[in-house]
């Protein structure tokens, strides 16, 4: 009785964790740096949400933005890249969501930060996983 109730935990521990999702922010300590100022790379396409999405929290954060394709030297003090990956099961939901945010002048990586879905995946709103994303990496880029 006891090897059967120590599987059943077992089992739904398991269930349990491939049901969490997985974040991650990385600021590098050596490029501190204040953000005024932003461009966002647009994707356009099945991403344009997405554009949106990541340029509406840059606002939320007091950021001025711009947008547009990919450039050289866009004049301001971050470009801010990001890939996503959205996958049907029924309907489409976000895998997984990686922004990368670089020194506007010099290029330099100054923070990273990523979300994964679980192998059992839930239907997170695309808004929220990025709001999430960057007020991590915002909250360690000013401690920082």
């Amino acid at each position: 009785m006891k090897r059967f109730v120590f599987a059943v935990l077992a089992a739904a521990l398991m269930v349990l964790s491939g049901c969490a999702t997985h974040s991650r922010v990385v600021v590098n300590p050596g490029h501190h740096i204040v953000v005024k100022s932003a461009y966002v790379v647009l994707h356009g396409g099945s991403s344009e949400d997405m554009d949106a999405h990541v340029q509406q929290e840059l606002m939320a954060h007091g950021i001025q933005v711009k947008a547009g394709p990919e450039t050289r030297d866009p004049g301001t003090d971050v470009v801010v890249r990001y890939t996503d990956n959205w996958r049907w099961d029924m309907a489409m939901y976000l895998r997984s969501l990686d922004i990368q945010v670089y020194n506007g002048a010099s290029g330099t990586l100054v923070a990273s930060g990523s979300w994964k879905n679980s192998a059992l995946h839930g239907y997170h709103s695309g808004a929220n996983v990025t709001k999430k994303v960057m007020d991590e990496v915002f909250a360690k880029l000013d401690a920082g």
